[in-house]
């Protein structure tokens, strides 16, 4: 299987469903994810010179392209065509490690007045450690649908996002299906 397909079928068994993260210091947050949020996560908005990924053409939308992502109408193959395939290869790369950084650690009122070059809003981080890497998923408050949603999914080479942040563990993870039947 080829890893933006990969990528796909990880997060796909997230999609319809809320998860809520149970802290060990018995605070929760609840999540929603759907398959238009996976564009944006795994980078392909920055794939401009690929037609296919790109949602300002005609008939393309996030959903439709995670959809045929899934369906083998866009591939691995199409997508390193891009002269800025570079610029999300370890997103992708790291995101078939999306269940790890679900259950890893949290961070609370991530306070982003700390870094002065963050474009980030996200009130929670999620994030992995591996070596020197740390995967970090963002997530910010939808106010429209009451619940948080994932803003950004981000692979650093340093601290950056995480060091001078208060964080937690998650102890657990419950999910549920929601009521929007249209994901």
């Amino acid at each position: 299987m080829d890893l933006i397909k990969k990528c796909a079928e990880v997060f796909k068994n997230y999609v319809g469903y809320n998860y809520t993260f149970i802290l060990d210091c018995n605070m929760s947050v609840t999540a929603m994810f759907t398959s238009g949020q996976f564009h944006h996560l795994v980078g392909l908005q920055y794939l401009t010179d690929i037609a296919q990924v790109n949602v300002e053409q005609p008939y393309n939308s996030t959903k439709r392209i995670f959809k045929n992502i899934l369906n083998d109408n866009i591939t691995q193959k199409l997508i390193e065509s891009s002269n800025f395939y570079d610029n999300i290869y370890e997103r992708l790369l790291y995101f078939t490690n999306f269940d790890d950084i679900m259950t890893a650690k949290l961070i609370i009122d991530f306070d982003y007045t700390k870094l002065p070059k963050t474009k980030i809003m996200s009130k929670y981080l999620l994030y992995k450690q591996y070596d020197d890497v740390y995967v970090i998923l963002g997530l910010r408050y939808d106010e429209k649908k009451d619940i948080f949603v994932p803003e950004t999914f981000i692979v650093d080479h340093s601290d950056y996002y995480v060091k001078d942040q208060t964080s937690y563990n998650v102890v657990d993870v419950k999910y549920s299906r929601y009521k929007n039947k249209r994901n």
